[in-house]
């Protein structure tokens, strides 16, 4: 009984460390074009057109929100911009301090246009999923201020599983960055549940065959 339990245990431990591995399973994608394709197809866009200066940390557009979190920069340089990667708006926020981008309905695709960062210092841009995941936007990377020009970046990412928003937190000090050409919503890569509960019969198809063995 002791060793069919030690092996049952085993098996679980597998089965659950299987499944862990779908929770947060992230892919980054640099260009517009890669992020897109991998997408699928079906996503909002968004360029702020419509986007309004709420409050003095607290932009609002038809999707969802963008927030400004910290106390060097927020309020002062935050909001909404006339620099732009589409039309004649984009959002933007200066480091060190972080910035919000919350949805209405949980996504796991997004992906933004990113302009202008890294021209006072060197940046890593990290994005906290709020699902628990966290990526760089940016590493180390070093531009101008010629923003949505020669210095627009792209950062996509598409997760296995959903999130509400994403936080961007700078690593350094005074960079304005600003975010345009916004693409959003549910690409389809999270784990179908046909396939968990098929995990989840054969571990109890493997405690059966343990147990017959073990017991009889």
């Amino acid at each position: 009984m002791l060793k069919f339990l030690r092996l049952f245990g085993i098996g679980l431990f597998i089965a659950l460390t299987s499944l862990a591995s779908w929770a947060g399973t992230t892919t980054v994608y640099t260009t517009d074009a890669s992020f897109l394709t991998a997408a699928g197809g079906g996503l909002t866009f968004e360029s702020f057109e419509t986007a309004s200066l709420t409050t003095s940390t607290l932009v609002t557009w038809p999707g969802g929100t963008f927030y400004c979190t910290g106390t060097t920069f927020c309020p002062g340089f935050f909001g909404i911009s006339t620099f732009a990667d589409t039309g004649s708006q984009s959002v933007f926020y200066a480091s060190p301090d972080s910035a919000t981008f919350t949805f209405n309905s949980p996504i796991n695709a997004f992906g933004i246009a990113i302009g202008g960062a890294g021209d006072v210092a060197s940046i890593t841009l990290v994005a906290n999923l709020s699902n628990g995941d966290s990526v760089n936007a940016l590493t180390n990377y070093t531009g101008s201020f010629d923003v949505f020009g020669a210095n627009r970046q792209y950062f996509g990412v598409i997760d296995t599983v959903p999130f509400s928003s994403v936080t961007f937190v700078p690593s350094n000090f005074g960079d304005g960055i600003f975010f345009d050409s916004m693409s959003y919503g549910n690409a389809g890569s999270t784990p179908e549940p046909g396939s968990i509960a098929l995990l989840g019969s054969g571990v109890l198809g493997v405690a059966g065959v343990l147990r017959r063995r073990f017991l009889r």
